[in-house]
């Protein structure tokens, strides 16, 4: 299981990062305090478009990336809007508290244009990993 030491994550990061332990736990996905684990559902045409937004032009020129997919019970996962998350995390970097208003939450799969979904997990199984594949980006 990961630690919080092995994750360098500090400061008001761990307390926005903490918040999402306390949501995993409140939601019984976990019983655990370990540090949570970000996945997103893309369908493979769109793992450029989500790799091109989640990293920065220098973290893809300098480093090699795979992409890793998974089999997880439904159990074990937390969907969460990507754009209120980000707006609950940045806000908790600048003001050290969480508000949150449940928007983050806010997930509708059946929406045809919905914005990104992560799937927080609370750790990763070695038995849900069905492949995993070098990141070959089609637009650098």
């Amino acid at each position: 299981m990961p630690t919080w030491e092995g994750t360098g994550i500090r400061g008001n990061h761990r307390i926005a990062y903490e918040f999402v332990v306390r949501q995993l736990r409140q939601m019984e996905l976990t019983q655990t305090d370990t540090p949570p684990v970000w996945a997103y559902e893309a369908e493979p045409k769109e793992l450029d478009l989500l790799a091109e937004a989640l990293l920065s032009d220098h973290e893809l020129s300098r480093s090699e990336y795979v992409t890793i997919e998974l089999m997880v019970p439904e159990k074990f996962i937390l969907r969460t809007a990507y754009g209120a998350w980000c707006e609950l995390y940045f806000s908790c970097l600048e003001t050290g508290e969480i508000s949150d208003d449940g928007s983050w939450l806010a997930v509708d799969p059946e929406q045809e244009n919905h914005e990104t979904v992560q799937a927080i997990l609370p750790h990763i199984l070695r038995s849900w990993v069905v492949t995993t594949k070098p990141l070959r980006l089609q637009h650098t």
